[in-house]
């Protein structure tokens, strides 16, 4: 474990140890912000401290100089934002044509196939009309996520995804399971 820890890290100075550190942190707002919005009820809800935690992770992966991931996530901001007042198609299959074109654009290696492909699922998620849809459609969208933190080499980007998909399948339980046989 302490081999594995050490590689990870003498990955820092590639990005610079500032870099790497400011990006680290902002990702641990951003676990805040995300452990927080699946613990709620209401969809509107949910979606509005998913934008505000999409602000702190697209600066961390821009500070990793993952920037065709960083704007896609970016991209996401405006997406979830425009989400909470809209399910319309049209505004899905925008953002997701606007997902295409940006990564078209910005590709520049293999692994940010993985990117688009999460946020494709995640766009998806995000215009379900239930709280029940985005959840389960996110939940395949941070796995997703979590591979490709782990290739990018994030250990905070890792932990914050592996605790957004944790947190969603515990709200997913409190309001879909557990309730239901009470």
């Amino acid at each position: 474990m302490l081999e594995l820890l050490q590689t990870y890290f003498s990955q820092a100075p590639a990005f610079g140890w500032n870099a790497f550190w400011v990006s680290q942190m902002l990702m641990i707002v951003a676990l805040g912000c995300d452990l927080v919005s699946w613990q709620c009820k209401q969809r509107r809800v949910i979606l509005t401290w998913l934008t505000i935690s999409t602000i702190f992770i697209g600066t961390h992966l821009v500070l990793l100089e993952e920037y065709a991931a960083g704007l896609l996530i970016y991209i996401a901001t405006l997406r979830f934002f425009t989400s909470i007042f809209t399910t319309n198609p049209k505004f899905m299959w925008g953002f997701m044509a606007l997902v295409l074109i940006v990564a078209g654009l910005m590709y520049e290696k293999p692994i940010d196939l993985i990117a688009i492909l999460a946020n494709l699922i995640f766009n998806y998620a995000a215009f379900r009309p239930s709280d029940k849809a985005l959840r389960l459609w996110t939940m395949l969208g941070t796995s997703i996520w979590i591979t490709f933190n782990i290739l990018i080499f994030t250990p905070a980007g890792i932990f914050l995804e592996s605790v957004f998909l944790l947190s969603n399948i515990v709200g997913y339980l409190r309001y879909y399971v557990w309730s239901a046989n009470t």
